[in-house]
């Protein structure tokens, strides 16, 4: 059973709601499996008032999110495997969830770094 529907495969990812998510997330609590880190990002981006655009790679378990607000995007990859070190480089995302080229990194990592990108240049 593919727990993400297809429509995610598409390039540049496809937009989420929250029914999006918790129909995913339903599948996932009908199995043994917990919902997925991605999952739950998602979702708490989307309660908070951003813009969530949902990627799934068609040769790999990877998930892309990408998050707006405004005219900014925070771009996030989750995955189980270390990406291609040139793209990490080259910051093909702004951030990598997961073991990357040169160290581990968390969900919640992602999470504060994206919030203080998008609260820049904002005054206090």
């Amino acid at each position: 059973m593919a727990y993400l529907p297809h429509k995610y495969k598409r390039p540049g990812g496809v937009s989420v709601t929250i029914a999006d998510i918790d129909l995913v997330a339903q599948r996932y609590q009908r199995t043994d499996y917990p919902i997925p880190k991605y999952i739950q990002f998602c979702k708490k981006a989307l309660e908070s008032g951003y813009n969530v655009k949902l990627y799934e790679a068609q040769h790999t378990v990877s998930k892309y999110v990408t998050v707006y607000h405004g005219k900014k995007r925070f771009k996030v990859r989750f995955s189980n495997h270390k990406p291609i070190p040139e793209k990490e480089l080259q910051g093909t995302c702004d951030f990598f969830v997961g073991i990357t080229n040169y160290k581990i990194t968390t969900t919640n990592e992602a999470w504060e770094t994206m919030k203080k990108y998008f609260d820049e240049g904002l005054e206090e």
